[in-house]
This record gives C-alpha cells, sequence and structure tokens, in this order.
C-alpha cells in the first residue's frame, strides 16, 4: 500500500490480495425518503432494491461531463488550493502537460459512486448473496485486520479508512464515445490508465477541507472489460475528519482530457467506513432488476 511518488503513472493498485465471498458487517443504516426499505435489515433486500441502492441513491448519481478551456496539471488542479505554489511549480516542471486542445462532452452517462459507505457495501453483498449471477459484484480489496491506518507523510495508504469513488460508464454517447476512448490504453484490454496528472485532478471538497486522490486503479464489468476508474481518498486533512457533520456536503470533482465529471453528496459521517473493516467492495458495472425481480 506504498507509492514513493505523486508522478508515477498509469494503474495504482493497492497491494491488496483480490476479494473472495467473504462477509461484511454494514451496521446501521438511517432511513432515506425515498427509500423506505433502508429501514429494513438489508438481508431482506430485494434485487431490486439493491440495485436502487448502488444506481439511484444518495451515494449514487447519474452524471454527464462538461468541458473545460485548459488542462488539467498541479498548477490547476480539481480544486485550487490542493497543492502549494511551490509544490505544483516544482512537479509541473518536470512532468510533461499537453496544450489545451478543442473538446466537446463525450454525451455518454457516468455513474458516480461513494462505495466507502455501508449502505452500499451492504447493497454489493445483498446481490452476492442473492445468485452466482452477481459474483462480480465481489471485486474489490481485502485487508489483513490491523492494517496500519493511512499515513499520508509516509505515503501509506489504507482503503479502509480512506474514501473511495468508482466512475462507472452507464451509457456511451450517440456516437458511441465515452471516457473508454480517451482514459484508457486500450478500450478492450486495457493495463493502465492514461491520465495526465491522475492525483491533481481527482479531488474531494467540504466545508472542512479538501484533498486529491492517492490511489487510483481500472474497474471492470461482467465481461472483465474495463468499465470504471477506482478512486481513494484521505478521509483526513490537516488532522480533521472531512466528513464530520451530519448532512455533510461532500463535493467531487475529477478531470479528464478537458472532460468534467463533479457531482455533489451528501454525507452522513456514521455511515462511513471506520477504518477496522476488511472488505470494501468496489462494484463497477451498472446493471438493471431482471424482469422477474420487479413488482
Amino acid at each position: 500500500m506504498r507509492f514513493s511518488s505523486l508522478l508515477l503513472r498509469g494503474l495504482f493498485q493497492v497491494g491488496l490480495r483480490a476479494i473472495c465471498s467473504l462477509a461484511l458487517v454494514a451496521g446501521s443504516i438511517p432511513i432515506t425518503a425515498n427509500l423506505p426499505f433502508l429501514s429494513k435489515p438489508s438481508e431482506e433486500w430485494t434485487e431490486a432494491e439493491a440495485l436502487q441502492v448502488l444506481n439511484d441513491s444518495p451515494w449514487a448519481h447519474t452524471i454527464t461531463t462538461a468541458t473545460q478551456d485548459t488542462q488539467c496539471n498541479y498548477e490547476h488542479p480539481a480544486f485550487a488550493g490542493l497543492f502549494s505554489e511551490e509544490m505544483a511549480q516544482r512537479i509541473d516542471s518536470i512532468s510533461p502537460s499537453f496544450p489545451a486542445k478543442q473538446v466537446k462532452p463525450d454525451e455518454a452517462e457516468y455513474l458516480v459512486r461513494l462505495v466507502s459507505v455501508k449502505p452500499m457495501q451492504a447493497a454489493a453483498e445483498r446481490l452476492i448473496s442473492l445468485d452466482e449471477k452477481w459474483a462480480n459484484y465481489r471485486s474489490g480489496v481485502v485487508l489483513e485486520p490491523g492494517s496500519n491506518p493511512t499515513n499520508m507523510d509516509e505515503r501509506w495508504y489504507n482503503p479502509a479508512d480512506e474514501i473511495t469513488i468508482v466512475v462507472a460508464l452507464k451509457r456511451p454517447g450517440p456516437e458511441g464515445t465515452s471516457f473508454l476512448d480517451y482514459a484508457f490504453e486500450d478500450r478492450k484490454t486495457s493495463v493502465a490508465l492514461k491520465v495526465n496528472h491522475m492525483f491533481a485532478c481527482a479531488g474531494l471538497r467540504t466545508a472542512n477541507g479538501q484533498t486529491h486522490a492517492v490511489t487510483a486503479r481500472m474497474g471492470h464489468g461482467n465481461d472483465n472489460r474495463v468499465s470504471a476508474i477506482v478512486m481513494s481518498f484521505p478521509s483526513i486533512v490537516e488532522g480533521k475528519p472531512l466528513i464530520s457533520h451530519p448532512e455533510e456536503k461532500l463535493e467531487f470533482r475529477f478531470i479528464l482530457n478537458q472532460r468534467v465529471f463533479e457531482t455533489t453528496f451528501i454525507v452522513n459521517p456514521t455511515n462511513l467506513f471506520n477504518g477496522t473493516e476488511t472488505v470494501m467492495r468496489t462494484p463497477s458495472r451498472v446493471d438493471v432488476p431482471t424482469p422477474a425481480a420487479l413488482p
């Protein structure tokens, strides 16, 4: 889980073994008005209810991209002020930048999931328990009990105490375009992200502060092809929790080749992982209920 430099490019894989079928304790889940079934134990959720949590809930938002006129780099990151002026200039002076181009939104739809919350994890576990056809939702990371917490100074990252976001392709644009065309080396058999200044260009912000991504990797769909980017962010900023108040506004902003992916989640700190968990599912596909599962 240790990385030597923020300048590393390509696939950033946390040093964890692949997830097997392990149980996750979801904990208590507060009731949300448009999701009344959250008052039930997750073991009683239907397939459709679990998919609603994963696809259309306070922790899962459908978005389309906007564009910006400038390329993202350390001097012009996802959020202003993510890096000191001295550090940004030093990194950009030794890291290649590319001139801005005229780009247009890809018109694809993406699902942005805040996966490091208990309801999202409970929904993935519920699908896994219902039918083997949902086996792909086992994907993610597993930690040894007692793993050290994230330590930014030592470049040590622990997904169990971080905030993890998955950006998954939901529907390509009218011409079949999507981030598969500009974010990966090969859209079918990709083994690497093709994202310049990855960590400068992915940010989270609340009233308590802001932070940048510290790890990133690819997510795969049911055909084992790349379908998502999985990013983790520190949950502690300058010694303070990024999310500490009920109904905290969590802004997410991610820039890929001048395309802007952004949304705002409303998060309660009681829903977050607390660092003791040993399993995190990172669902990277977008499914709809099977007809037989609908009322």
